[in-house]
């Protein structure tokens, strides 16, 4: 007898939705994974206790900024402009092509939320802290929303057009064996970003550009000049990450390649 696609699909289980639990909160699942989250938590009590524990966390964090944000609060505690932005962000109701602007919050930075150490959000975000957001949804491998199976590596760039309020320009690694393998929208904190993941000989890159008009991110991390690029190099969940800007784009690539193998990729690149 033959058998469906949906019949041969392995149903999701309890590891992979505690490892994507934050996306499946936040409304990043496609159709199928949605309905595949839902099946697995209606029968599941751990896992649903998860999910509601992390929908009440989302919820408290929005309800605590917004307090923070609103006209009550304390002067001098934020920027005017980071406190519309926040504002404007919390607000902001989901688009079905878009993905929220407002970021998943850490648990961690959920805690120092509630302790009031809100003074974390009116400096500059950090390169490290652009490079660990970077890492975790990298390493997190959600659904690619277009594939260069479906219409070519070429057609990538333009994909994003009206999609995001900048044109991201990926760079071109001609080292041999690097490919590109899809693209999806994606943030770095409250900024929204283009991904584009890489198949390499030797592991898999993924690559985030943001627009940063504003310098919000400061360089840290090893610096290293590759070709006429200036390199800020950081290790970060065992992956290492090289950091540039181009103008006001920061390109964030991630990758499971050596220090000299990513030097290498880097090299190759060309600007389209």
């Amino acid at each position: 007898m033959t058998r469906s696609l949906d019949a041969l699909r392995a149903p999701m289980d309890c590891a992979e939705l505690q490892r994507s639990v934050e996306a499946y909160v936040d409304g990043e699942f496609e159709a199928r994974e949605q309905a595949e989250a839902e099946a697995h938590l209606a029968g599941c009590e751990r896992c649903r206790a998860l999910s509601d524990g992390a929908a009440s966390l989302r919820a408290a964090m929005r309800a605590r900024l917004q307090e923070a944000m609103g006209p009550a609060a304390a002067a001098g505690r934020a920027p005017e402009l980071l406190r519309r932005r926040v504002t404007v962000a919390l607000s902001r109701q989901r688009r079905p092509l878009w993905r929220r602007i407002l970021s998943p919050v850490p648990l961690a930075t959920a805690a120092a939320c509630a302790a009031g150490v809100l003074v974390v959000l009116a400096t500059h975000v950090g390169s490290d802290a652009l490079v660990e957001e970077a890492v975790k949804k990298h390493h997190r491998g959600l659904p690619l929303e277009v594939t260069t199976a479906s219409m070519g590596a070429e057609a990538i760039p333009g994909w994003f057009a009206g999609k995001l309020d900048f044109k991201p320009t990926p760079p071109s690694f001609q080292r041999d064996g690097a490919k590109v393998v899809g693209a999806r929208l994606s943030h770095l904190r409250e900024f929204p970003a283009a991904y584009i993941k890489y198949e390499l000989p030797r592991g898999q890159a993924g690559l985030f550009i943001v627009d940063d008009p504003g310098r919000h991110f400061e360089a840290n991390g090893r610096e290293v000049q590759v070709g006429p690029r200036t390199l800020r190099v950081m290790n970060s969940r065992g992956y290492n990450v090289a950091v540039w800007r181009q103008d006001e784009i920061v390109y964030s690539l991630v990758s499971d390649l050596g220090e000299d193998d990513l030097f290498e990729l880097v090299r190759s690149a060309q600007a389209r």
